[in-house]
């Protein structure tokens, strides 16, 4: 399946499928071709960013994007054709139009929904979205729904939205370790953070720094809220990104099983204890090879 930007001119042939199907299910009965023309100049797609969704040369759906809000993009026209339903199509649509978003600075996907269009209903709860308090009045729609899309980003290690994640890092670590005076391990002037968010909210963080030849990773942090949704393993993946080819290292603690786990289902594995962690007891230290 391919998915590619398309003009509205070359969209017009299956937005009339499209409107046809949800015309006819409005009324319970076939749309006319002037019914069909009506809605066309009644809802205009001038303003969107149209795609295709294609299997060599034969056509399985459509869905539009608009942009005009941010940090919000709207998603619309969405239409699988009915050979094509059943298959992932609608799926595969709505996660590139989240890419799509992503890459232009939206954080927040809205859409609405008729009642009735119960096909539709069951991809967007499938895709995660929720109800939402209504954002226009149109008469038709019955449903506004809404997702928060998670994002991975570079930040400066002075970055506001950084230091809530921080101390909750300390908390917990002091908690596990029941020692106010233990703390993350000091970060060089080269550090390197990255900020996972939920839409605008902050629920993760990492950091690398050189080491050596090496690379480290720290400051990882997770908000207990988002654990178990594959934020983690995410961040991991993104800090190693970051490395380059260097190998990454990490130190953690005997007291914290889940960040063991973690590690070592993303590939890690034991290695002696570095400085200055080699005489701690409550220490482990991972590495990360890239041969």
């Amino acid at each position: 399946m391919q998915i590619a930007t398309i003009s509205l001119d070359q969209a017009l042939p299956v937005l009339r499928e499209y409107y046809d199907d949800i015309v006819s299910r409005y009324w319970g009965r076939p749309a006319t071709s002037a019914e069909v023309d009506q809605v066309l100049v009644d809802e205009p797609s001038d303003d969107l960013l149209m795609f295709l969704a294609r299997e060599d040369d034969k056509v399985l759906g459509c869905i539009g994007l608009r942009l005009t809000e941010p940090p919000f993009a709207e998603v619309k026209r969405v239409y699988v054709v009915p050979a094509a339903r059943g298959r992932g199509v609608g799926r595969a649509m709505m996660a590139f139009v989240e890419d799509v978003a992503l890459a232009h600075g939206a954080v927040t996907m809205r859409l609405d929904v008729r009642d009735d269009l119960v096909e539709a209903r069951a991809l967007y709860a499938a895709c995660g979205y929720v109800d939402v308090e209504p954002f226009n009045d149109d008469a038709y729609v019955g449903r506004w729904l809404a997702k928060d899309l998670v994002h991975i980003t570079p930040v400066a290690s002075d970055d506001p939205r950084l230091t809530g994640l921080i101390a909750a890092l300390d908390r917990d670590l002091w908690d596990r370790y029941n020692n106010e005076d233990l703390g993350p391990s000091p970060t060089s002037p080269d550090v390197r953070f990255l900020l996972a968010c939920r839409g605008v909210t902050p629920i993760g963080c990492a950091a690398i720094q050189p080491r050596g030849e090496d690379v480290e990773l720290k400051r990882m942090f997770v908000t207990p809220e988002a654990r178990g949704t594959g934020i983690a393993p995410r961040l991991v993946d993104a800090a190693v990104a970051l490395a380059g080819d260097a190998r990454v290292i990490l130190e953690t603690g005997v007291r914290q099983p889940e960040a063991i786990r973690l590690y070592e289902k993303c590939g890690f594995t034991r290695i002696p204890n570095y400085p200055p962690y080699d005489q701690d007891p409550l220490s482990v230290c991972y590495a990360l090879s890239r041969s």
